[in-house]
């Protein structure tokens, strides 16, 4: 078997929920772990391929797909590109695009949240480079056009997606050459949301609370119990976004604009909705 697809990013762009719609469609055969990451991490990834395969049990006629927003870490990992090529040179790679210092501020409060980065959100974005980096869709994408070749990249814009999931998906049903017919009863409800959502601190209890075995028992331990013991178990949870002051969001925007302009040249069209209200150029 060869994996067909992958959503390769961007981070904190709607990944989550676009791969579990993915995965519901009869079609296809989504990989078991949402970020298996197994080619960023994988020098010698030929030695291990039988045990990246088995993360995968398709019927026949699925196609094979998976999420890792790892493949475009750049330059934390430099060579994925190349290796995927080298996996499969038909890959069929999908990347999503949101406003690129809104994804950095998304990526901040995903990181507070999960108590990785507890610095003010005005320090933290210039101190740490990743937080540039991954809103630079251009140069984390460019690798994969150049190898792959435009034809097997479909970029997507986030909002897009968000304002009409049912549309992005049909367009990909074709990218894809599946029948769309299915995305049309799709649950589009948001997954993997930061602000709002309470964060449980460990990951083995994460794990658990998907099991059957956890279901059982919240049907037996009742609220009264249940809720006090929950609220010992989790981290921070926000209500809302953290404040970025006007002045980092403007010097956020001036590093990033012309890789804006880049993007803007791969789809053919302006972003001006991302440009507001940054831009003098609208």
């Amino acid at each position: 078997m060869r994996v067909e697809f992958m959503i390769i990013g961007a981070q904190k762009c709607g990944t989550t929920s676009m791969a579990a719609q993915l995965a519901a469609h009869p079609r296809i055969c989504f990989c078991r772990e949402k970020e298996p990451g197994y080619f960023h991490k994988t020098e010698d990834w030929r030695e291990g391929l039988e045990q990246y395969h088995s993360l995968y049990n398709p019927l026949p006629g699925q196609i094979c797909g998976e999420a890792s927003t790892y493949y475009t870490f750049f330059p934390e990992f430099r060579n994925t590109p190349q290796r995927l090529f080298d996996y499969n040179p038909d890959l069929k790679l999908i990347y999503v695009m949101r406003q690129p210092v809104e994804r950095i501020i998304s990526h901040y409060a995903h990181n507070f949240v999960r108590e990785i980065d507890t610095r003010p959100p005005d320090e933290a974005v210039f101190q740490s480079p990743e937080y540039l980096n991954r809103s630079r869709y251009a140069v984390q994408i460019r690798p994969y056009l150049q190898l792959f070749g435009p034809d097997n990249v479909k970029l997507v814009l986030f909002e897009e997606y968000a304002d009409d999931q049912v549309e992005t998906l049909r367009r990909l049903s074709t990218f894809l050459d599946i029948d769309p017919t299915p995305f049309e009863s799709v649950d589009t409800t948001p997954q993997h949301q930061t602000v709002g959502q309470p964060y449980i601190k460990y990951e083995a209890l994460r794990n658990f609370t998907g099991t059957e075995a956890f279901q059982k028992l919240r049907n037996v331990v009742p609220a009264a119990i249940r809720q006090p013991i929950r609220h010992r178990l989790l981290s921070n949870k926000i209500s809302e976004k953290p404040a970025f002051s006007d002045e980092t969001k403007e010097a956020l925007w001036r590093l990033l604009e012309d890789d804006v302009r880049a993007i803007e040249e791969m789809l053919g069209y302006r972003l001006d909705a991302w440009r507001q209200p940054y831009s003098s150029e609208l």
